[in-house]
This record gives C-alpha cells, sequence and structure tokens, in this order.
C-alpha cells in the first residue's frame, strides 16, 4: 500500500513537471521530429531522446534555488518567477537623562522587534509584509502589493509609508542616528504610514512618486470617517557615483482632517516621555506641508539637511503655522562611502570594507562619527507648543552589514517650553540625554 501512495505521489509530480516545462522544450522537440521524418532515427530512438530530454529540463525547471546568508532566508524558483525572503530587525536600546527632572523615563526597552517577508509573485507582482513586535504589541508597518510589468512606472496599494521627507523614508536601519531629527516632530504624526495608493516613476539619478492615502490601520474607527490625504515627492542626483553624490528633493502634502485635532512634538528619548516641545492642536480642518532636501556626499564624508513648514486650517479659529529643519554631517573613520539609491532618492546602509573578526581576512568593520544641529518651532499664534535648539552627536560601529552598535548624545538649548510639557528640572537648557543602541537586522 505504501510503494503504490509513493509510486502516485511521484508520477503526479513527474506529470505537473512534465506539463509545465512542455513549451520551453517544444523548440528541441520540432528537431527530434524532423530527424524521425528524414529517417535519421528509428522510432525507438525518438522516443527515448525525448522521454530523456524532457525528463531532465523538467527537473531542471522546477528546481528551487534557497539560500540563507547576510541577506537573510531566501526561496525563489528556477527561473526567478517566484521569490520569498524572511527578514527582520532587533533593536535593543537604553536611555538615560541628566538634569530632566523626575518626570522622565529611563531604561532599557526593545525599540523595534519586526519580523517581514518579501517577495515577488509571476515576476512583475512585489509583495511585502512587516509587523512589529516591540512594546508586546503587533503593530502593521508595510503591508503592501506593487506591480512592476511597466518600465515607466510603479504602483502600489497597502499601507505604506507617504511621500514626504528624505529622512522619514529612510529605514531605521541606515539612519545615522538613533533619534530622527526636530523635523519628526512635523512628520511622523502626520505624515508616516497609511493605507492607499501610489505611483512612482525612476530612473537611476532621479524620482517621482505622487499617492493618495487614507489613514493607517490602528485608526479606531469608532472615532468616525478617515481622514484622507495627498503627498508627492521628487528627487534629482546630478552627481551620483558610489563616492560622489549631490541630492536635491522636494515634497509636499495635503490632509483632511477627520477628528480635528493634531499632535505635534519632540520627545527627548523614544521612552523618556518628556517632551520640551509639544502642540496638541483642536479644531483643525485641513493640514499643508512642504519639504526641501539637499545632500552631499565625497568620499566617506557627507552633509545632509531637510526644512520642514506646516500649515494648519481651523475652522472656528485663524490658523497657526510651524516649522522645523536640520543640517548633519557625517564621517567614516575607517572610509567607507555611505551607499545611495537615486531611484528611492535617499541613503542606505553603510556596508564596512572589512567584517569584525580576529580571523585571517577579518578586520575591525567600519567606524562612523557623526553631528546633527537642528531647529523646531512649535509657537504660533494662540498656540505655545514651544521651541528648541539642539545639537547631537553619535558614533556609530558597524561590525558587519548585519550588526550595528550605536551611542548618541543630545543636548537642548534656548528652549522655550510648551504650555503642556512635564519638565520639572532646574534649567530647561540644561537637560542632556544619552542612548545607546544594538542592531541587528537579518
Amino acid at each position: 500500500m505504501k510503494s503504490n501512495l509513493k509510486l502516485a505521489i511521484k508520477t503526479a509530480l513527474f506529470g505537473s513537471a512534465m506539463l509545465t516545462a512542455s513549451n520551453a522544450f517544444s523548440a528541441d522537440k520540432e528537431l527530434l521530429d524532423t530527424l524521425l521524418s528524414n529517417g535519421s532515427i528509428n522510432n525507438a530512438q525518438y522516443d527515448k531522446l525525448v522521454d530523456s530530454k524532457e525528463t531532465k529540463k523538467a527537473a531542471s525547471s522546477s528546481a528551487v534555488k534557497i539560500s540563507l546568508d547576510k541577506k537573510g532566508f531566501r526561496i525563489s524558483s528556477a527561473d526567478d518567477a517566484f521569490k520569498m525572503k524572511i527578514g527582520g530587525r532587533i533593536h535593543v536600546q537604553t536611555g538615560y537623562h541628566v538634569g530632566a527632572g523626575g518626570n522622565v523615563t529611563n531604561g532599557t526597552e526593545f525599540r523595534r522587534a519586526r519580523l517581514h517577508v518579501k517577495g515577488v509573485l509571476f515576476n512583475d507582482f512585489k509583495y511585502v509584509s512587516e509587523f512589529d513586535f516591540a512594546d508586546n504589541l503587533v503593530t502593521i508597518k508595510d503591508l503592501n502589493v506593487s506591480y512592476r510589468g511597466l518600465d515607466w512606472l510603479q504602483i502600489t496599494a497597502g499601507n505604506q509609508k507617504q511621500n514626504m521627507s528624505m529622512e522619514l523614508q529612510e529605514s531605521s536601519n541606515d539612519i545615522m542616528f538613533i533619534e530622527r531629527s526636530a523635523v519628526n516632530s512635523l512628520t511622523e504624526k502626520t505624515f508616516n504610514r497609511a493605507i492607499g495608493l501610489n505611483f512612482k516613476s525612476a530612473g537611476k539619478d532621479w524620482s517621482a512618486q505622487l499617492g493618495v492615502y487614507g489613514d493607517g490601520p490602528s485608526k479606531n474607527k469608532d472615532l468616525g470617517d478617515e481622514g484622507w490625504g495627498i503627498s508627492s515627492r521628487v528627487s534629482y542626483t546630478p552627481i551620483n557615483t558610489k563616492t560622489h553624490v549631490l541630492h536635491t528633493g522636494a515634497s509636499i502634502g495635503y490632509r483632511g482632517m477627520d477628528s480635528g485635532k493634531v499632535k505635534l512634538g519632540y520627545e527627548t528619548t523614544h521612552m523618556s516621555n518628556l517632551y520640551l516641545t509639544k502642540a496638541d492642536v483642536e479644531d483643525v480642518s485641513d493640514m499643508t506641508m512642504a519639504i526641501a532636501e539637499l545632500a552631499y556626499m565625497y568620499g566617506p564624508f557627507s552633509v545632509q539637511s531637510e526644512y520642514a513648514h506646516m500649515w494648519l486650517a481651523r475652522n472656528a479659529d485663524t490658523g497657526v503655522n510651524f516649522d522645523a529643519w536640520y543640517i548633519q554631517a557625517g564621517w567614516t573613520l575607517t572610509g567607507e562611502s555611505r551607499s545611495y539609491k537615486g531611484s528611492d532618492g535617499e541613503f542606505k546602509r553603510l556596508k564596512p570594507s572589512e567584517e569584525f573578526g580576529f580571523g585571517e581576512g577579518s578586520g575591525w568593520g567600519a567606524v562612523e562619527l557623526a553631528v546633527r544641529y537642528d531647529e523646531s518651532d512649535l509657537n504660533s499664534g494662540n498656540v505655545t507648543g514651544g521651541t528648541e535648539k539642539a545639537f547631537t552627536v553619535g558614533a556609530n560601529w558597524y561590525l558587519n552589514q548585519n550588526v550595528r552598535l550605536m551611542a548618541d548624545y543630545r543636548t537642548a538649548f534656548d528652549v522655550s517650553l510648551s504650555d503642556s510639557s512635564k519638565f520639572d528640572g532646574p534649567d530647561a537648557d540644561a537637560v542632556h540625554a544619552f542612548t545607546g543602541r544594538i542592531q541587528l537586522t537579518f
């Protein structure tokens, strides 16, 4: 009974492979047909050659390629028409403050604990499914499908990042600092991930995107109808080599509000619960934001800057507007250049030329130093969200392409506190925040 079952399974699998491969072997079969008609081979030889050739070809075409390396666990069909990659990231982070008073949280946390499945179906469909398990919660990050069968246009539907800000587009795996800049006080709560439809056209040195979005998947539907938004981002890189880059970019977005409340502000660290600047604006009818980008890299040196301005219209009061900007510089002591992708208009992960280790051919990895100056102004009209300037110094050690150790120091000055700030320290201009991270990506 068992042998009959095994035979049936083998026969079914063989027959399926033969059927799939038949079109690819039609040209070979025509050649054998010609040889048979010319009398060059007899019927027995013909049958043997056809069976042997199709069996080998079918086995080859049905093979699956499996790999496990620094890019994660990957599976693909022999013709690469179907692909799947399993990966993720783990960010273990610690934060400590000096001069911040008693209303601040210090300690350690899993800042990010993500798993993703990415892949390709039928050559032209790309899918991404990524979930975050940090804070003992399950959060949907990227969950979308893209059609890329057109040479000039890619269409993406699902939960995705909106088209705003170079810094926001860059992955947390790749940015030079543990926390994003003061520009994030405007962008994160307003133009981050949402469910929508995005259109992208790009070349080696440029990108152009336009998207229409609702709200994110975590919106409480009991609050009523969703808001909606539209955003567009363009980038152009007149100089684009592996060691020399000049990036320019701009984005603009509009959003109609659902609940009419906009929350803005900058937390000193992710878990601190301390906001020196914070603005909760009520009765908002719609918002508009524009961002300008500029970046330059030459060898191991790079400079990057953005300016963001936001306008909020209110139903029963005059509108208010806020702005924020940053400039940052990085220097790789070990000589590597940052990775840049012109078709996305953003920097990717730095890849060390030597991996850390003590064996033959190993080295010390890559070491990067970074500095940043940023400002935000959340005071406008009758809204007192506060203002602050800050200086951040960072050091990053890339042991290899998958493991990075990070340490940052940030101090704020010229601070005017938000009306809703819980700061109770002696001096808001003397708050010092220290953060560290162990980062693993796979």
